[in-house]
């Protein structure tokens, strides 16, 4: 039996403004609103957002570069606190020093973070699900390995019930169920991900397929004898790119070529 996990945030859906929305307001509600703050301080809502959009293309340009640093939701923050602070970080390791020195509460704005996007979710769940567009060659993509009968899990930093209303017809257009949904209480760490797919579908790492956007959980897993494959066509930078290439990664550089590049490595003996 072989196994193909996905990510989800930048393979199978695209969550920059997601993310950007969700993390301004709980950076707004943690630390209070103001002019000098990102966005003039003022909080995102449904109504004011194709606006707001308009006004800040520059700001929303700048804040998709920073996006490929991103491993988890208390990043976010990050980002915010380093536009505000009129900070430049120019590749991965600038970012992490930045995590490791930088005054700043992870687990308040973790927290607030989730109860921000669920209470948004709560609002109108067609109209958060819109700000996080999936990428139809992709979820086509997969749709299509369903129907073959491929096994597909998805390994995600995010939370299942935040996610998993999207798995359904109404919205992907297919089912993924609940359970076959890892989210952040199986590990940040991928590895751990990994481990439990192992376990719970008995079966071996060299029979996991991987896909994510971040290269760092890419080389981390690999280790463990799992089949990896980097997402090409969301946020992974030149540099990262690089990276996996002197890895020996292989990179899925178009999502039209997802299907068909997952669908030869399924089929390769192991």
């Amino acid at each position: 039996m072989k196994i193909l996990a996905l990510d989800f945030d930048g393979v199978i859906v695209d969550s920059v403004l997601d993310s950007l929305f969700v993390g301004h307001n709980a950076y707004l509600r943690l630390y209070g609103s103001g002019k000098k703050k990102y966005f003039g301080g003022e909080i995102f809502t449904f109504e004011n957002w194709e606006e707001t959009k308009k006004q800040y293309q520059k700001e929303i340009k700048y804040y998709r570069t920073l996006r490929p640093y991103i491993r988890g939701a208390t990043d976010y923050g990050l980002i915010q606190k380093l536009i505000e602070e009129n900070k430049f970080v120019n590749d991965q390791e600038e970012f992490d020093n930045y995590r490791k020195t930088v005054k700043f509460d992870f687990e308040a704005y973790e927290k607030e973070f989730y109860k921000e996007r669920e209470r948004l979710q709560n609002i109108n769940y067609r109209a958060w699900f819109n700000l996080e567009p999936p990428y139809l060659k992709v979820t086509g993509g997969i749709k299509k390995l369903l129907e073959e009968g491929t096994k597909i899990v998805i390994a995600t930093s995010n939370r299942r019930k935040a996610i998993a209303k999207s798995f359904t017809p109404e919205y992907f257009g297919f089912t993924i169920e609940s359970e076959d949904i890892l989210d952040r209480r199986f590990g940040e760490d991928k590895s751990e991900q990994m481990k439990h797919i192992v376990k719970s579908y008995n079966i071996k790492f060299e029979e996991i397929y991987f896909v994510d956007d971040q290269v760092s959980h890419l080389i981390q897993t690999r280790t463990l004898g799992v089949k990896v494959l980097l997402a090409g066509w969301s946020y992974a930078t030149d540099i990262q790119k690089e990276e996996a290439r002197k890895q020996n990664i292989p990179i899925i550089e178009r999502e039209e070529d997802f299907y068909p590049i997952v669908r030869n490595s399924l089929s390769e003996k192991i």
